[in-house]
């Protein structure tokens, strides 16, 4: 027996040695005698071996960035879709009165779409302007305590007309009132995140509104269209409806431009040149701009943004279900952000940090933000506040956003930490000993993660050939606001590329 154990563990250590050492065919055969081929062959360089590994490393990069946008569009497409409709004022409202064929529609498509399997929410706006039709004033209130009365006048109004159309299509109905701060706190904002799952799983549609009546002027969404992307990240929705009473995005103003035409496609919001000056309607709160940057908001959490007019409701089963194209798409991003930097990217920034182009590249792959990334500071904000990102751009053009980040020191302490190069000197700046980072990358968040743009080839279920203005895919091409920037390490976001489009 003894035998046998030397025996067995002699075997297991000679074939970790041979193991060990296979792949050093040259330290293994180094007293063996050589063919000429083997014993002349050059070594490689030092600098050689570092150009072969990035040869070998950036199709590895691409590759694997290709895999992860194709593994979240395979999870999107197996899990059961979720849309957000928003609803606007412009839209709830005709002369004054509640669009009741409205409502009707409303109820009838949202119903449709819950038999079909898919989860729906709707976000409500229109309270105020109830309000005022069931007290008969015809001018909205300016100051925020006759605006939150006129909303808890209007909102019992609205629901009971959201009640009495969605009971007649056999759709129960839950009401959820929501308000910044609830979302701004971590724990609430889970909270309310398991709210809407539980009520989604019972086919119940929540209708959402901004909790006017108790929300101050600094804890304010400010507009529905901002709530409504919080909400569809919130959610995980695939998609996002802004209902309003316009077509969607146009290359002009189309009250005032004979030549303006609608843009059908939006891979990458920064490559509009928005002009969005104009205000929403009298009973609103929104416009253009809001709603470009609640698609902002939207995309960056994964879920598609389609603006088009509300007189399109019954097509919305078409868009979600056969991938038909209405209005503007803005297209999601591939590697949606997740969990808890999701919850960071839509928390309101009370500063900026404008950094250098090289902070940006090192952001995009999952760096620290460090002093000398920073350019300059603006605002006045707290350790463990958020703030937003900004680069300079090289041509010396305005800041441009790019993310959000949960900074580790104050403003007057970035403001003197900006250039640092080695952390040992924070000690000596700032007066106290703190950690090694401005941001620490796990609080760090971007608008378009890792420097990967929305792609209209990543989605074959989008059928663009269906929409109204474009009679063939030619067409469409022109009219896409699209570029293309490297994706890692590169630049990492992208400017203002060819592609530019005054738009309204």
């Amino acid at each position: 027996l003894t035998s046998l154990i030397l025996s067995s563990r002699t075997s297991a250590h000679t074939h970790a040695t041979t193991r060990r050492f296979r792949p050093d065919t040259h330290t293994a055969h180094k007293n063996a005698a050589a063919s000429p081929a083997t014993t002349m062959a050059p070594q490689m360089s030092k600098e050689q071996t570092q150009a072969e590994s990035i040869k070998v490393k950036a199709p590895a990069q691409a590759a694997g960035a290709e895999e992860a946008a194709t593994k979240v569009a395979e999870e999107k497409k197996n899990k059961q879709k979720t849309v957000v409709i928003k609803v606007g004022t412009s839209s709830l409202l005709r002369k004054g009165h509640l669009h009741l064929s409205l409502l009707g529609t409303l109820a009838e498509t949202c119903a449709d779409l819950t038999r079909s399997g898919i989860k729906v929410i709707v976000v409500t706006s229109g309270a105020i302007g109830a309000g005022c039709q069931v007290l008969g004033t015809t001018e909205k209130p300016t100051d925020l305590a006759g605006k939150q009365a006129m909303a808890a006048v209007g909102m019992v109004r609205l629901m009971r007309m959201y009640d009495d159309f969605f009971t007649s299509v056999s759709q129960p109905i839950a009401q959820v009132l929501v308000s910044l701060d609830n979302l701004m706190e971590r724990q609430q904002y889970l909270n309310a995140q398991r709210t809407f799952q539980a009520l989604l799983a019972r086919d119940v549609i929540p209708i959402v509104n901004e909790n006017d009546t108790v929300a101050v002027q600094d804890t304010k969404f400010g507009d529905n269209d901002t709530l409504s992307a919080h909400i569809a990240a919130l959610a995980d929705a695939d998609y996002l409806f802004l209902l309003t009473d316009v077509d969607g995005l146009y290359t002009g103003n189309p009250s005032t431009d004979p030549d303006a035409v609608i843009i059908p496609l939006v891979e990458n919001i920064e490559d509009l040149d928005v002009d969005t000056k104009a205000a929403g309607s009298k009973w609103g709160t929104g416009g253009m701009a809001t709603k470009i940057e609640a698609a902002r908001m939207a995309t960056a959490s994964g879920c598609h943004t389609v603006v088009m007019h509300s007189n399109q409701l019954s097509v919305l089963h078409d868009v979600v279900v056969n991938g038909a194209s209405y209005g503007t798409l803005f297209l999601a991003v591939p590697r949606p952000l997740g969990g808890r930097k999701r919850w960071i990217l839509l928390i309101p920034a009370n500063g900026d940090i404008v950094v250098n182009k090289r902070a940006e590249t090192a952001l995009n792959n999952d760096k620290n933000l460090s002093g000398f990334h920073i350019v300059s500071v603006t605002g006045e904000f707290a350790a463990d506040e958020c703030v937003r990102l900004l680069v300079q751009e090289e041509d010396g053009g305005e800041p441009r956003e790019f993310g959000r980040a949960i900074v580790n020191y104050a403003s007057k302490d970035c403001q003197k930490l900006s250039g640092t190069q080695n952390a040992n000197e924070f000690f000596d700046i700032v007066g106290y000993s703190g950690p090694e980072s401005v941001a620490h990358r796990n609080n760090i968040c971007l608008w378009m993660p890792h420097g990967e743009e929305p792609n209209l080839d990543l989605h074959p279920e989008i059928d663009m050939a269906t929409h109204p203005s474009a009679a063939n895919l030619e067409d469409l091409d022109d009219m896409r606001v699209s570029t293309r920037s490297p994706a890692l390490n590169g630049s990492g976001g992208s400017g203002n590329g060819n592609g530019s489009s005054k738009a309204h």
